[in-house]
């Protein structure tokens, strides 16, 4: 059992590979400078040993505190940095212990050269290691990543948003340098929805705005062709976001990104209670990964890309972690069919690198 203020294991075992492996790679040095001594030799092997199971277990319980913590903005590309190298490092242990158990095997460490060739390996791993760390360490300490207080003051800093959203009442999507946009629903959101927007495919039947308890609502009512409805420019490493109720509707809702055209893009993609997360490529359409959500009332749906890593999120947990083959920058946007109509109250998409 892990205390309530931490959300998975991954603080606890990720030290002590690094302890282990830190410590062989010093007790290789020393054997450098010493006469054999079997007692060394087995106990450096033995910490090599150690060490690369406890590499296993931190990669497995980072795979799996990935998806326990909310990852936003700037530490999307860090955080798949960080996984990445976490297993470039895993491979390169694993193999490099393959390696002594085989040269102590054959007894082949008594000479000297052999013994300095491993130990400048060992010192590569170690620089492995050594920068997986400090991924690690800029994932809590920069972008504050499973810190409980940072995420508190990101749900006010929303709040704030949302508020001066309301007093601002500006319509149109609001477009960043880089690419980015935000649309916070306000008066005048169902014409610049028409005036804004690029739509490819077929067009919504109806948009229609509404407002409720002080915030302004637009529904659009689905039709039985896809529409696309695409805003900014094109993004290489994206994250967004939509706050949606699909409780009228009957089909299929999608947050778009990498869009090139119709049959080539990624997509977080809603279909009753079902998301999935995949890509479309010459029209084929190869989904990567899919769960189940609650759809009552109001929630937010959240996609993040960055290289070949993929993320999809639901009131702010995760859904769906996939992999595959990174696409070209492309334009970002939502995707409706169906029958019935779905209510949003914000659309979002940032460009993070």
């Amino acid at each position: 059992m892990t205390p309530d203020w931490i959300p998975n294991i991954h603080p606890f075992v990720v030290h002590f590979p690094i302890a282990l492996l830190v410590v062989a790679v010093l007790c290789d040095v020393i054997r450098v400078f010493m006469n054999k001594q079997a007692w060394l030799d087995n106990m450096v092997l033995a910490l090599y040993a150690a060490g690369t199971v406890g590499l296993i277990a931190s990669f497995l319980s980072g795979r799996q505190a990935v998806d326990t913590v909310t990852v936003t903005g700037d530490a999307i590309p860090v955080v798949t940095a960080h996984e990445d190298w976490a297993l470039y490092t895993l491979i390169y242990f694993f193999a490099f212990t393959l390696l002594r158990a085989w040269t102590w095997w054959k007894n082949l460490e008594a000479k000297k050269s052999v013994l300095i060739g491993l130990v400048l390996l060992a010192f590569a791993g170690t620089g492995m290691l050594w920068y997986t760390g400090e991924l690690g360490a800029k994932l809590v300490y920069k972008h504050g990543v499973a810190v409980g207080q940072i995420d508190r003051l990101e749900q006010e800093i929303e709040t704030l948003q949302q508020d001066l959203a309301r007093f601002r009442e500006e319509a149109a999507p609001v477009q960043h340098d880089d690419g980015s946009w935000t649309w916070r629903i306000g008066p005048g959101a169902d014409h610049a929805l028409a005036e804004y927007f690029t739509m490819e495919g077929s067009e919504p039947e109806k948009a229609d705005l509404t407002q409720v308890d002080g915030r302004h609502q637009l529904h659009l009512k689905a039709g039985d062709e896809a529409s696309f409805l695409l805003f900014g420019d094109d993004i290489r490493n994206v994250e967004g976001r939509i706050e949606l109720n699909t409780e009228e509707f009957q089909g299929e809702f999608a947050l778009i990104h990498h869009f090139q055209d119709a049959e080539n893009y990624q997509y977080l993609r809603l279909v009753d209670s079902e998301v999935s997360q995949g890509q479309v490529m010459n029209g084929s359409d190869n989904v990567l990964g899919s769960g189940h959500v609650d759809t009552a009332d109001w929630f937010t749906l959240r996609v993040a890309a960055s290289g070949r890593h993929y993320y999809g999120y639901h009131n702010g947990s995760t859904v769906v972690h996939t992999h595959a083959e990174e696409m070209e920058p492309g334009r970002t946007g939502f995707l409706i069919r169906g029958e019935g109509t779905v209510g949003i109250r914000l659309v979002e998409f940032n460009s993070v690198e």
